[in-house]
């Protein structure tokens, strides 16, 4: 395994809220809003720490630039924004998840 590659590949998901945007993010075509968004993420916090808007914006606009996610500005009014999942980071979570099962059933 090329574990250089590897971390070369992830480098755009190291930060704190990525994977919790990823997996919060709806995978159909009609995508999700960044104020359900911000939401949804804040109720799962267990430690106290809530992602800002500025945050969300940030790592939305990254995971855009590096093809894990699309943006669609729907037309009506008011005007939305909305995101969704596209396939590199559909495959992305699904290895995830084989990789928590793995974890959970072998946890020391």
């Amino acid at each position: 395994m090329d574990w250089q590659n590897l971390r070369r590949q992830l480098t755009p998901l190291r930060r704190q809220w990525d994977l919790a945007v990823l997996t919060n993010l709806a995978a159909d075509g009609d995508g999700t809003r960044p104020a359900d968004l911000i939401k949804t993420i804040n109720a799962q916090v267990r430690d106290g720490r809530h992602i800002s808007w500025k945050v969300l914006e940030d790592r939305l606009r990254l995971l855009e630039a590096t093809g894990y996610v699309a943006r669609q500005e729907m037309q009506n009014r008011p005007r939305e924004t909305r995101y969704w999942l596209l396939p590199r980071a559909l495959h992305l979570i699904a290895a995830l998840d084989l990789l928590e099962t793995w974890l959970d059933q072998n946890e020391p």
